[in-house]
């Protein structure tokens, strides 16, 4: 019936019923089809690299919604472009083009964006007709050490406590619900108010650390907060930016 149209066959999958179908799982679609394979539900795939980066700026608040102009270049580790015949400097952007989206990353082959090759985004030294979709240790690196995580971290500790009133299980809820678009459970919620309880602890014993954690590389505390509560808190946020569902 295409007459061998890829433009009508591409149409055709897409709004099948099949296609457009919920990722989520009930019981009996588990039971019946517990490996997907007869298509029960849709997939579920990790984002690719610069969507990684762009919702943890989103959620956050940082991301910038400004299109169109000449690349940027964010936070990355020191060092990357200190390689041999080199004459670049990567100059770290201001403003809000700090924290553009990905796309407009400025790319160099013989020295990738890090954060975006270790999370299978392609070197761009040679033709790359699709990505690999991986969840590997790698990925963690990134996203637990890069500076644009941390700082991403540190500005959702920011606005969980200036937002949400002074109740811990209040703001837990609303941490985790702007990460992942919903509430968490009873169990979710315990453990992340354990985790929560067990850094603000340490950071009040290690004032210096606490506010490293809560300043580098975002900038100057608040004044109206604390900087052993907000070193709490980022580590809480880092542990959401980092769920799976995430």
């Amino acid at each position: 019936t295409h007459r061998w149209s890829q433009k009508k066959l591409c149409k055709t999958i897409v709004m099948s019923a099949t296609y457009r179908q919920s990722a989520r799982v009930t019981p009996s679609l588990l039971d019946r089809d517990p490996r997907n394979r007869l298509l029960a539900r849709g997939p579920r795939f990790r984002l690719d690299a610069e969507m990684i980066r762009d919702q943890a700026l989103a959620v956050s608040g940082l991301l910038s919604r400004k299109l169109f102009g000449p690349p940027v270049m964010p936070l990355q580790p020191d060092g990357i472009w200190k390689t041999v015949y080199n004459s670049g400097r990567w100059v770290t952007s201001t403003g809000e083009d700090r924290h553009r989206r990905g796309l407009y990353t400025f790319a160099k082959r013989t020295a990738a964006y890090p954060s975006f090759l270790l999370l299978d985004g392609g070197s761009g030294e040679v033709c790359l007709p699709r990505r690999i979709r991986t969840n590997t240790a790698t990925a963690a690196l990134v996203t637990l050490n890069d500076p644009v995580y941390t700082e991403a971290a540190q500005t959702l500790a920011r606005r969980v406590v200036g937002a949400a009133d002074g109740k811990l299980s209040q703001r837990v809820a609303f941490a985790w619900s702007l990460v992942t678009g919903r509430p968490p459970t009873a169990t979710e919620a315990k453990r992340i108010v354990q985790l929560y309880q067990m850094q603000l602890e340490f950071y009040r014993q290690h004032k210096v650390a606490a506010l490293q954690m809560a300043t580098v590389p975002l900038g100057e505390l608040p004044k109206e907060m604390d900087a052993p509560e907000l070193a709490a808190w980022t580590v809480v946020a880092g542990v959401l930016l980092n769920l799976d569902e995430t």
